[in-house]
């Protein structure tokens, strides 16, 4: 089985489950998300933005609320599916497609807002990727990249997952738990992920600068991290101390 096909796999699997916010779809942590977004998004509320692993829909139907033309794409058929239910039962139009984050069918300058979630660690060409995102925008488009360091090689941070997951098997009642699914499908492939123990925002600014990205700067989202230790589990906060971040650069207008 080749990298991407492992990737699929896993998130065909998790689309059952996984819901790409701390509870799905609730108001109060939409809203906090608008909030953060706020800042960095156009002023023309009827601009084009491209979703890249959109997952289910979270962000594109966050967008897509907010009055922006939205079209999502993840390499999981069941995530796409997954997103066109929330689309229906949210009554918002979006255009979800079964796609390659790192091979995009769609024409150059296509879009003028590009964002992902949660996507660069599982990329395994990052580099290529940002590339990629930046032909099918717009001159003067912009990316959002929101991510976190989610497998911290750090001793600190071994030993807090270590004891997450430790109490999450003992608390399991039947079936295979995330974690094993995860490891099975991850465990031979995270060496072709660069970012996958490496996904600080310090790294992926530089990752954004070689892609000839412009006016490249990060921040950490407060008001998100808050949010999801008022809402998520303590193993959850045990597992993911560091705060979620945004990091964010332009692409160059035509010309220049």
């Amino acid at each position: 089985m080749d990298v991407k096909e492992s990737i699929s796999q896993y998130w065909d699997w998790r689309s059952q489950s996984y819901t790409n916010g701390s509870h799905g779809f609730e108001e109060e942590e939409k809203a906090v998300w608008k909030r953060e977004l706020e800042p960095f998004l156009p002023g023309n509320r009827h601009k084009r933005v491209l979703d890249v692993g959109t997952g289910p829909g979270f962000m594109a139907l966050i967008l897509a609320e907010m009055g922006f033309d939205v079209t999502g794409v993840d390499i999981s058929k069941g995530m796409v599916e997954k997103a066109r239910e929330n689309a229906r039962a949210m009554g918002l139009q979006v255009d979800f497609r079964h796609a390659d984050g790192e091979q995009l069918a769609f024409d150059d300058g296509s879009f003028d807002l590009l964002v992902n979630r949660h996507l660069l660690w599982t990329l395994p060409h990052p580099l290529d990727a940002v590339r990629e995102w930046s032909r099918v925008l717009s001159g003067g488009g912009r990316i959002l990249a929101i991510d976190g360091a989610w497998f911290d090689p750090s001793l600190n941070a071994q030993i807090r997952r270590g004891i997450s997951r430790a109490v999450s098997k003992i608390s399991l009642k039947s079936g295979p738990s995330i974690q094993s699914r995860f490891k099975k499908h991850y465990h031979s492939i995270k060496g072709d992920l660069p970012l996958y123990s490496h996904s600080q925002p310090e790294r992926i600014c530089n990752i954004f600068h070689e892609a000839g990205l412009s006016n490249i700067s990060f921040r950490q989202l407060i008001e998100v991290q808050k949010l999801q230790d008022e809402k998520g589990s303590l193993l959850r906060r045990l597992e993911y101390h560091e705060p979620t971040f945004l990091v964010t650069g332009d692409v160059a207008k035509r010309g220049e």
